[in-house]
């Protein structure tokens, strides 16, 4: 369906919407003639996102929503460090997420030296 907008409105910029981790995910973005992806915060590789980049290729992560996050915080696991630190390295493009007062509180505390998890 992509393609055929793309193709119907050349220039139209479409983002393709990933729920899963793909072997070759900028073959399929030029399959479907997608500008973009998004990607779900647990199928991010800092490697897919440098090879989407050197193919011209934008992606943006969903953030999961903080009760969401509580579940990997009880589990020991802490994703928010790196997803900082692949901001920083130019990895992510755009974040995105539900809970929009948490969206701006992670990029304020993502701005700052000495980041510390929102928990």
């Amino acid at each position: 369906m992509l393609k055929r907008a793309v193709e119907r409105h050349p220039g139209l910029r479409t983002e393709a919407i990933t729920h899963a981790r793909h072997a070759d995910l900028v073959g399929v973005l030029k399959a479907c003639s997608a500008s973009s992806v998004s990607i779900e915060l647990d199928m991010f590789r800092p490697d897919d996102a440098s090879a989407l980049h050197a193919a011209g290729f934008s992606n943006r992560v969903h953030l999961p929503r903080p009760d969401v996050l509580a579940e990997y915080w009880r589990g020991g696991r802490d994703p928010l460090p790196d997803l900082v630190q692949w901001i920083a390295d130019g990895l992510i493009d755009t974040i995105s997420g539900d809970d929009v007062p948490f969206i701006a509180m992670f990029v304020s505390r993502a701005g700052r030296a000495g980041w510390a998890s929102p928990r």
